[in-house]
């Protein structure tokens, strides 16, 4: 878990290979259905709903693509 600006909390996962499945990333989302979740992998930049993708080697922007997603979110009057 992060916290970002203000008080949005965002489940992180971090994984080192390419494999991206995952059963507790999964099962805390299902439970606690937070706006976004992160993974960051060594995969591509990918951005869903409800999923931001982040390779590894972007780890640095990370609370800059929170906070344009945070900001995508109150665009469009989406809770975060």
């Amino acid at each position: 878990m992060i916290q970002c600006d203000g008080n949005v909390v965002v489940p992180l996962e971090v994984k080192a290979e390419v494999n991206l499945q995952s059963k507790s990333f999964k099962a805390f989302r299902d439970k606690f259905s937070p706006p976004l979740s992160v993974r960051t992998a060594m995969t591509d930049y990918r951005k869903d709903d409800w999923l931001l993708n982040l390779p590894l080697y972007a780890i640095g922007t990370l609370s800059e693509q929170i906070a344009n997603i945070e900001k995508e979110y109150k665009q469009y009057g989406r809770a975060t």
